[in-house]
């Protein structure tokens, strides 16, 4: 039993190919504000218990 096979399988993205970008869009600059404080960073309040992956259990 022959299965027919096309020679060539179309396209379905024909009418829209999806193209890889030529170039990468520009990322607009930002200008930094004036006057901004640096962010400051505060100390938790709790301790995080520190878990050590060479415990020996």
């Amino acid at each position: 039993m022959n299965i027919p096979i096309p020679a060539e399988t179309p396209d379905p993205n024909i009418d829209n190919p999806t193209l890889p970008p030529t170039e990468p869009e520009p990322i607009p600059e930002q200008e930094p504000p004036e006057n901004e404080p640096p962010p400051v960073e505060e100390p938790p309040t709790t301790i995080a218990p520190v878990m050590s992956s060479t415990s020996g259990n």
